[in-house]
């Protein structure tokens, strides 16, 4: 009796466990059906890609991404992009994007980085103006011109008559010096328009053509007045002179007049007498005598 208790007691809880495993295991499977999101093939870049160039075997893969996370237009199929040419750099990850790409039958050169309606212009460039090869495809540079100005008397004048200019390509070509021999020389692919071409024709054979590179992100414009060489020696200062501050006069209402020092009158001499007196001793008696000058006047002749 005891063994059949035990039996039935083991059969139910054998019945409720299972039920529970099954109740936990039906509640996994609609988490994780709940919890899967739908996906999509995707062609993404499994290298880095520059412009300009043919798409090969070994430059797609293709990943699964989020339906929500799958760009407008992206490809599915990796023969969708091979043998293409790419018109902008793609990088490792980034998607296929059919603005990204030349159209079919595009063939590989500098025609599919061209904005549509620029040209593609090749000026030559030294290493030095080159700034020794730091100027890469891609890159913004100013183009800096020095000539002879006609209207300064064959004065030569420097002047950056372009602004935020960018570089298609980088290259040399082989090309004959003066004496005959082969020479290589730098040449680089500029986007302009129409009328900046004939500009950099004009400059390129009459002076000399350099290339400035800009800096990362500067769209700046510059305008510039040009330099010649007077102006960059300038002139020499002229020497700056000192001096003490006069004080002025405080003013009045009536003019100080300015003393006037009369000449210095010499002394009368003084007037001889007419006559002298003396003293007459006789014996004991002294007397006084009055003696008349010989040159002296008779008070009588003066006053008539």
């Amino acid at each position: 009796m005891g063994d059949r208790r035990f039996g039935i007691v083991l059969f139910v809880a054998l019945l409720i466990a299972g039920a529970a495993a099954y109740g936990v295991s039906s509640m996994l499977r609609q988490a994780q059906a709940e919890a899967l999101v739908p996906t999509l093939p995707v062609v993404v870049a499994a290298q880095d890609i520059s412009d300009g160039q043919l798409v090969d075997i070994a430059d797609v893969t293709v990943v699964e991404l989020p339906v929500a996370a799958v760009p407008p237009g992206s490809f599915r199929v990796a023969d969708s992009v091979v043998g293409r040419v790419t018109r902008l750099p793609i990088f490792t990850g980034e998607t296929f994007l059919p603005g990204r790409l030349a159209p079919v039958g595009t063939g590989a050169g500098l025609e599919v980085k061209i904005t549509p309606g620029k040209r593609a212009m090749a000026i030559r460039i030294d290493d030095v103006a080159g700034v020794s090869g730091l100027i890469q495809p891609n890159s913004r540079v100013d183009v800096l011109v020095t000539i002879n100005d006609e209207s300064a008397g064959q004065t030569q004048r420097a002047k950056l008559f372009m602004s935020n200019m960018r570089v298609l390509s980088v290259g040399s070509q082989v090309e004959r010096g003066p004496d005959g021999r082969p020479m290589n020389a730098t040449t680089a692919a500029l986007e302009v328009t129409p009328v900046e071409s004939e500009q950099l024709a004009i400059a390129a054979n009459q002076g000399k053509i350099q290339l400035v590179l800009r800096g990362y992100g500067d769209p700046d414009t510059v305008e510039t007045e040009g330099a010649t060489v007077r102006g960059m020696l300038g002139s020499a200062p002229a020497p700056v002179v000192r001096t003490e501050p006069v004080r002025a006069a405080p003013r009045t209402s009536t003019p100080t007049p300015t003393p006037v020092t009369a000449a210095p009158v010499p002394a009368p001499e003084p007037k001889k007498a007419d006559s002298a007196v003396i003293q007459v001793y006789r014996r004991s008696a002294v007397t006084q005598q009055q003696v008349q000058r010989k040159d002296s006047t008779p008070p009588d002749t003066l006053s008539r």
